[in-house]
């Protein structure tokens, strides 16, 4: 027991929060899920605590946009971590990893399964971050100016630049990053383009989607057609439009989610 308090330790202090769901005796399960929380969030992420009682193992990482890092790495490295959470799950024998996030977490899933395309499903809520609909609405177009100017200048790697870091619900946080690090996240055709990435996700897997008619990305994208159905068609996949608000959206289809888990592997 002494040994599993200090190894919890151990991870808590690299940022992670890892469950395990099951007691003395339990059959360990053969599905595993990365929850990723949203901007500016904490473990744990999405559902974790639902998906831990109906017997999955559940890892919900600290990851690079939460509130307690603020972008310290850019999108691909942050990806790699997960990357690295999927490496140590198959060692450890799981047969299904799921990638399971909510806002930018869900945004980081679909663009996870775009660059490596190695996890078996994804389950995302309430999708978030848009960097080219703030662009276009000309949010950004200043801030991206002065960080491509640098990065040519040989400055991308300087740890002063301000921006204005945009959250849903028209909250805003004044952070300072490198100027590279910024466009990683931010550059409108970049890899946090939902639209674009769901069209580099190369293997079918069944994905479960959640949004919500309060987000502006259901109203102007149209629903499914902007994210949900750039994805690779599968016979299992999910598509349902929740009316709740984007944060209460995990929890509000937390029995449809658990239901679509149980269709995959039974």
């Amino acid at each position: 027991m002494h040994t599993l308090r200090r190894f919890a330790h151990c991870l808590a202090v690299f940022g992670l929060l890892w469950v395990w769901a099951g007691g003395a005796g339990a059959e360990p399960p053969s599905t595993a899920i990365i929850a990723l929380h949203g901007k500016w969030g904490r473990p744990p992420g999405p559902l974790a605590a639902e998906f831990q009682a109906a017997g999955y193992h559940v890892v919900s990482p600290a990851t690079a946009w939460g509130r307690d890092r603020s972008y310290d790495v850019d999108y691909p490295k942050a990806l790699l971590e997960i990357r690295d959470e999927v490496a140590r799950l198959r060692a450890q024998g799981f047969a299904h990893v799921v990638l399971a996030g909510h806002s930018l977490g869900a945004n980081a899933a679909i663009a996870y399964a775009a660059t490596y395309g190695d996890v078996d499903a994804l389950m995302v809520y309430a999708p978030g971050h848009v960097p080219e609909v703030l662009f276009r609405n000309g949010d950004t177009a200043t801030t991206l100016q002065k960080a491509r100017a640098l990065v040519q200048a040989g400055q991308g790697d300087a740890h002063d630049f301000e921006f204005t870091d945009f959250n849903s619900g028209n909250r805003r946080r004044q952070l300072a990053v490198t100027p590279s690090v910024y466009l990683s996240y931010y550059e409108p055709e970049g890899l946090a383009n939902m639209a674009i990435t769901a069209k580099r996700v190369r293997k079918a897997i069944p994905v479960f989607y959640a949004g919500t008619t309060q987000d502006g990305i259901t109203r102007w994208g149209n629903g499914a057609q902007y994210v949900f159905n750039q994805l690779p068609p599968h016979p299992q996949s999910v598509y349902f439009e929740s009316r709740a608000s984007h944060m209460e959206v995990p929890q509000d289809t937390a029995a449809r989610s658990l239901e679509f888990l149980k269709s995959l592997w039974p």
